[in-house]
């Protein structure tokens, strides 16, 4: 499974602000430790069933997952943003539509949980409640959901969803859009794509 890695030989260097490693001067030296931090959250989740107590899938936990996979990089880990960005609601917003996430989830009765995972994908990516690391933090999140229910896991492409020309990114931002407009379909489809036995 991949966990995040892009491979990257990118020597660019990269707006550093709330970085907590000030040895990272490169977004390739930025990709490997945002892995590292990364996989620490994925195999405390997927290595085994979560409990509803590891992953209760309420407000606080979706803090504290964020801040577990990137609290090591960067100081803003885990805390709502509070700046605008081209994408996501406006930062005032984002404690309230996560409580929503959080009672939507409660009264689900658990019967399509694929479904449930790419509902759950699309509105946190929808939310954006983070400075950085919305998309993998969502994916996480449905994963998560997806183990719970005893479900294959999503084996996302993290590499080409990252690559700004790729056709995968393309499609993937396609299929977000059209959950935008209540049309879940095309996620459903993608993550069945791309659910690893």
């Amino acid at each position: 499974m991949s966990f995040g890695s892009t491979g990257s030989a990118d020597d660019t260097p990269f707006d550093g602000d709330g970085l907590r490693l000030q040895y990272i001067k490169t977004i390739a030296a930025l990709d490997a430790a945002e892995f590292e931090n990364n996989s620490k959250a994925y195999l405390k989740y997927l290595s085994a069933k979560p409990s509803k107590k590891l992953a209760s899938f309420r407000y606080d936990w979706f803090l504290k997952l964020h801040c577990e996979m990137f609290g090591e990089v960067w100081d803003w880990a885990g805390k709502p943003r509070r700046t605008h960005k081209t994408i996501g609601l406006p930062p005032e917003h984002v404690p309230m539509r996560l409580g929503e996430l959080e009672l939507n989830i409660e009264a689900w009765d658990r019967s399509d949980p694929i479904r449930d995972a790419a509902i759950i994908h699309h509105t946190a990516v929808f939310i954006h409640p983070f400075e950085n690391g919305n998309g993998r933090w969502a994916r996480l999140l449905a994963n998560i959901w997806l183990k719970q229910a005893g479900f294959d896991l999503v084996s996302w492409p993290e590499a080409n969803l990252k690559d700004g020309v790729h056709p995968m990114r393309a499609r993937y931002i396609a299929c977000l859009r059209a959950a935008d407009k209540c049309d879940f379909e095309p996620l459903i489809a993608l993550h069945k794509e791309y659910a690893r036995p």
